[in-house]
């Protein structure tokens, strides 16, 4: 062997960014004149400098000196811990001389913790959500805490991960949700600030800095256009009360009036042809005593007329009596009643005319209906309140209903109307029904 290498020292400490220089001694055993190339074997070859690499003309049985120069940068390249390393003296004579001495290298481990909250600032009127990328720079594995806070306690802030280890070299991301702790429905925009503290093992903490700005709930434009509305509202409802509702009204009473006059004068006539009967039947009777011997006859005309009579008193029954009624019904928001009107015995009830009114706007159904005792009341017409204030129907062919039973109108209140201008507003719900039409008494049966 006519090589021989040593290293002052084989356990070598180093710190990331600093420079530690090793000694290598290099003998030349031999007995001719000797030149060799040094080299750093490993990983540690990228970041160590020999002085000098190359030795030329070492003397038999003499000895001279390199120096090892290691100078790790400051990276996560270079990640903490031992790692072994040679170095390979080789002489250009005798190759197979080749002189390596080794060594371990131990890297110590640094930390450089850095971290970015994107974006600084965000806008909303129920909050925003910011990201946070943390970045390890050192050449270990770090574990971080994250933490948000509210400089003002006006936001809620949640950190989506509170703690994460991030890989040297590596960055992780993640989240904090930032919320107002009060809704804003109107007025100006307000700034809150907050801050997220991120804290790795062994270091200060780095302070992040964010602000989230709370804008309002309801547009700028709202109130204008609730104004408007309003006022649109107001126009329709004056046009109805003041053109609409009175010429509806004017149609149905004027209908009913003339119902009226024409029920009136059918009975007026028929109490005329009753009297008349009357007064011929005692005309008949007092010719019949004048005659005397004539009684007979007097006596028939007298039956005749009496017939007569009755037969107009019975016309008048079938053109039966007017009548006109009204049914009102009160009911609470979610309740339901009912008001009747019962055809009495021996008569049968005819409508001719229904005049509804919903003055309110109320919501909810109507119902009429005919009800016999005993049995499930049979709907006639079905109405949605808020499909009218007024309503009127008017009948060629009425609506018949028999003695015993009742006409009935169901009222089911959903939602109190809110009439414009009326103060207190009204609490329940509140509708009426105008009947007109004729109760004809029912002819007695005939005795056998």
């Amino acid at each position: 062997m006519s090589t021989l290498a040593t290293l002052d020292q084989t356990d070598i400490e180093l710190t990331p960014g600093e420079v530690v220089t090793v000694p290598l001694t290099v003998h030349n055993t031999g007995s001719i004149v000797e030149a060799y190339s040094i080299e750093v074997l490993g990983p540690a070859a990228a970041w160590t400098d020999v002085t000098p690499a190359v030795i030329d003309g070492l003397y038999p049985q003499t000895a001279t000196t390199a120096t090892l120069t290691f100078h790790p940068p400051r990276s996560a390249a270079v990640p903490a811990g031992s790692q072994p390393f040679g170095v390979r003296v080789l002489p250009a004579e005798h190759p197979e001389d080749v002189a390596i001495p080794e060594g371990t290298l131990s890297v110590l481990p640094f930390l450089e913790t850095t971290a970015e909250l994107t974006p600084r600032a965000t806008h909303g009127s129920r909050g925003a959500t910011h990201e946070i990328a943390v970045d390890n720079r050192g050449n270990a594995p770090v574990t971080v805490t994250l933490a948000a806070k509210d400089l003002d306690d006006a936001l809620r802030a949640h950190v989506r991960d509170p703690q994460v280890t991030v890989e040297p070299g590596h960055a992780v991301f993640t989240s904090v949700r930032v919320a107002p702790r009060k809704r804003l429905w109107r007025g100006a925009d307000v700034t809150h600030p907050f801050q997220v503290s991120v804290t790795a093992e062994h270091t200060l903490p780095l302070q992040l800095d964010g602000t989230h700005v709370q804008t309002a709930a309801l547009p700028k434009w709202f109130g204008k256009a609730l104004l408007a509305l309003v006022a649109t509202l107001a126009a329709l409802a004056i046009a109805w009360f003041a053109l609409l509702r009175p010429v509806i009204r004017s149609a149905a009473a004027a209908a009913v009036e003339h119902q009226q006059q024409q029920s009136q004068q059918a009975a007026q006539a028929a109490q005329s042809a009753q009297k008349a009967a009357q007064a011929a039947a005692q005309q008949a009777q007092q010719a019949a005593q004048a005659a005397g011997g004539s009684a007979q006859t007097a006596q028939t005309s007298g039956t005749q007329a009496t017939q007569q009579a009755a037969a107009q008193a019975a016309a008048q029954a079938a053109a039966g009596v007017p009548l006109r009624t009204q049914l009102v019904v009160t009911a609470d928001a979610g309740a339901t009643k009912t008001a009747k009107f019962t055809v009495p015995a021996g008569e049968t009830l005819e409508i001719r005319d229904l005049i509804m009114s919903n003055p309110q706007g109320d919501f909810g159904t109507m119902q009429l209906a005919q009800a016999t005792p005993g049995k499930k009341p049979a709907p006639i017409m079905d109405f949605a309140l808020e499909n009218f204030r007024d309503l009127d129907y008017h009948f060629q062919a009425p609506i018949v209903i028999p003695a015993g039973d009742s006409f009935t109108m169901t009222v089911a209140c959903r939602q109190v109307g809110a009439p414009v201008g009326q103060t207190p507003p009204p609490t329940t719900c509140s509708q009426s029904l105008y009947v007109g039409g004729d109760l004809v008494a029912v002819p007695a049966p005939a005795k056998p």
